[in-house]
């Protein structure tokens, strides 16, 4: 699973004990789904406007299929 898009982010996901990343590699048995809880963050300095879109890409390293889902970053509030 890759994030793409989403200047200087960065995953987490719960469960995985990795540090965050942009990438993560999950194993995930033939003909089963796995339902993952994921975390994104951007550092302030990069949230260039409240609502900003991004995706997750899944790649199959067995069959090198892959898919793409289209999500939305929403940046804090910045208390202005």
């Amino acid at each position: 699973m890759t994030l793409e898009g989403l200047d200087g982010g960065e995953m987490s996901v719960v469960g995985i004990d990795q540090p965050p990343s942009r990438s993560f590699s999950i194993s995930v048995e033939p003909d089963r789904l796995k339902t993952l809880k994921v975390f994104v963050r951007q550092p302030a300095d990069q949230i260039k406007k409240p609502v900003q879109s991004f995706e997750f890409r899944i790649n199959d390293q067995a069959s090198s299929e892959s898919a793409e889902y289209t999500a939305s970053f929403n940046a804090p509030e910045s208390g202005k």
